[in-house]
């Protein structure tokens, strides 16, 4: 390139980029040619200003499963777009592994928000394992597991739109609460239900 400029400097040429030719040639064009009906375009103004707020209609399930010398207990969390609280918190009354319980209070929890005709739902987790299970990133290696699955297969079918997302240990502290309580409190067989009040 600099060889051809050394010997096209004698001819009093001047390079120009090829981009700036283009540009200046549509800028004559539409000069030289102007259109006669022109139509004054507004683009100051946006389309829909008048919307100034999108409500946000999803809402939030967190869960947990807990184990103690006195059973297993599984808490869950849901959680409303306007801030409001549903607090479930239940003891089995049979025995589970770890992992099952955590599937079981996962079941709980989506099934309350059917119930509730909740659509649109983001599912909260600490532990990686059920979540990537859940959301098939994993597979399931446990044969014990795979009906929980499937079941949860089925009831994302109620949902328009369900997420699942892994969040810290420390952001799930409620929920471990719920569980932690419900595994150590003692339940009388003839009583179906304790209301808990939670300030």
């Amino acid at each position: 390139m600099s060889r051809w400029t050394l010997v096209l400097s004698e001819f009093d040429l001047k390079y120009v980029l090829f981009k700036v030719i283009k540009g200046r040639a549509v800028a004559d064009f539409l000069a030289d040619n102007p259109v006669e009906e022109t139509e004054v375009v507004d683009t100051w103004s946006f389309p829909d200003e008048d919307i100034v707020h999108v409500e946000d209609d999803m809402w939030h399930l967190y869960f947990k499963g807990a184990f103690n010398y006195k059973g297993y207990g599984i808490g869950v969390l849901l959680f409303s777009p306007d801030g409001e609280h549903v607090p479930i918190s239940i003891k089995l009354d049979f025995n589970v592994t770890n992992n099952a319980a955590k599937y079981e209070a996962c079941l709980l929890g989506l099934h309350g928000a059917i119930e509730l005709g909740i659509k649109k739902l983001t599912v909260h987790r600490d532990s990686s394992l059920v979540i990537n299970q859940v959301s098939g990133t994993w597979k399931i290696r446990s044969d014990s597991l795979a009906p929980y699955q499937a079941k949860i297969d089925e009831l994302e079918k109620f949902f328009d739109d369900i997420k699942y997302v892994h969040l810290p240990r420390g952001e799930n502290q409620f929920t471990d609460a719920l569980s932690k309580l419900a595994a150590l409190i003692n339940i009388p067989d003839h009583i179906d239900s304790m209301p808990l009040c939670v300030e």
